[in-house]
């Protein structure tokens, strides 16, 4: 077995040293392009213009989604008795007897079950130090009792 110095010894170049001989002149050339050959500054500049225009666009619809006064963001959640009213409403749609008890007893569970999980969480996340506490309490209970 030869190593690479004995074969560079021999006259013979190594596989690695061509690869690398090859890849640093690769690199010199890539660096020295011609004048006419490297990208026209009108090209770099509206790429920017276009980013920028893109960019401002997003956030005025950003904003003027956020300032709607109907958005989500400013909606309140439904009180029980205004939940309770639509489920009822909702279900005066079914004509059936059987149809309107299964969408007045989704309404109740609704009810009962899912919107105080729903009314807890969003009370939880309402603030940073709240839902920390949160989070602590929670671990403690897990990993302690």
């Amino acid at each position: 077995m030869t190593t690479v110095v004995e074969e560079a010894k021999e006259g013979s170049s190594p596989a690695g040293a061509q690869e690398a001989g090859s890849n640093a002149q690769k690199r010199a050339c890539a660096t020295s392009l011609a004048p006419d050959q490297a990208p026209s500054l009108s090209v770099v500049t509206d790429g920017i213009r276009r980013a920028a225009r893109t960019a401002s666009l997003a956030a005025t619809f950003g904003a003027g989604m956020l300032n709607k006064p109907g958005s989500l963001v400013h909606a309140q959640p439904a009180t029980f008795a205004q939940a309770r009213d639509r489920h009822h409403e909702c279900a005066g749609h079914f004509g059936s007897p059987l149809m309107k008890a299964l969408r007045l007893l989704w309404g109740y569970f609704h009810l009962l079950a899912v919107k105080p999980a729903l009314n807890l969480a969003e009370w939880i996340t309402e603030s940073p130090a709240r839902c920390f506490i949160t989070a602590a309490v929670g671990a403690v209970i897990w990993f302690f009792l």
